[in-house]
């Protein structure tokens, strides 16, 4: 952390004065990551000045030269910032899903996820005997839960990744928060969530592997398995920027892609990409 500290101050001091590094972007890292970052340039007497008002107003801003780094997602489809803006995957949106630790089920697939909690969909699958399920949860309701739209992205990633349409069933459980989601999946017997990620120290409670096909190998939302693209459950947030301005910019872009930045990230419920490679990004950024 000091050599970030020291690093950061080396080069932003410009004339007895530091220059101000204007970062802009979504919307959905929320107040508290904005409080951390510039809590941190505070105590390193930084000039990081954020102004998270969405994706598109920042590349708006980044393309007219009123900003300097955006932090920014973009929706399946969208077009992507070209030459000259470099883009670097730091972080993912995703979803776990979580059922109680006992239930004999690991895994499950897009499939039977749109069955449970699709409006669209024509399904017997009522009781987790339906899933295979044996033994003491075969005869169990399968009751489906979520976090609206108060408990983050959650809600719309999933029903807009994972669904076939994004309308729910009249039976999904929607929470005003994620804390209630917890507290409602703790409480059912053979209940079903869908969570930003598993909170920790959380024993009554597991989370699956999730396919997206029947023929599909299923996987967890590891930080190596989002950043691979083998969970299919994801949304990145990137680092954009001018080419141009990589030297400037330096330490600040190291300092999101370091170890210092991990709480950052996952506090803002965000799987940081995996630490090598962070770390080939910033060797690389070393050349730009």
């Amino acid at each position: 952390m000091r050599f970030t500290s020291l690093l950061l101050v080396g080069l932003f001091w410009v004339t007895g004065v530091y220059a101000d590094v204007r970062i802009v972007g979504s919307d959905l890292l929320g107040k508290d990551f904005t409080d951390a970052v510039a809590t941190y340039s505070k105590r390193n007497e930084l000039g990081l000045k954020l102004s998270l008002e969405g994706s598109r107003s920042g590349i708006e801003q980044l393309q007219s030269g009123l900003a300097d780094l955006g932090l920014l997602v973009f929706s399946p489809g969208e077009k992507r910032p070209e030459a000259p803006f470099v883009m670097l995957p730091v972080a993912y949106h995703t979803v776990a899903v979580v059922v109680p630790s006992t239930l004999s089920l690991t895994q499950i697939t897009f499939a039977q996820l749109n069955m449970i909690y699709g409006d669209d969909a024509q399904s017997n699958l009522k009781r987790w005997r339906d899933l295979g399920v044996t033994g003491e949860w075969a005869n169990a309701n399968i009751l489906p839960n979520i976090p609206g739209g108060a408990g983050g992205i959650t809600y719309d990633l999933f029903r807009y990744t994972v669904l076939k349409a994004p309308t729910l069933k009249p039976t999904v459980g929607v929470q005003a928060s994620l804390a209630a989601t917890l507290t409602r999946i703790r409480g059912d017997e053979g209940g079903i969530a869908v969570l930003p990620l598993m909170p920790e120290n959380q024993p009554r409670l597991k989370t699956l592997l999730v396919a997206k096909g029947a023929q599909d190998v299923a996987f967890g939302p590891t930080s190596e398995n989002l950043h691979s693209g083998d969970y299919p459950i994801r949304l990145p947030v990137y680092l954009v920027f001018r080419k141009d301005a990589a030297k400037r910019l330096q330490p600040v872009l190291k300092y999101f892609l370091s170890e210092d930045a991990v709480r950052l990230w996952e506090g803002a419920q965000l799987v940081p990409v995996p630490i090598q490679a962070r770390n080939q990004m910033i060797f690389d950024l070393e050349v730009l």
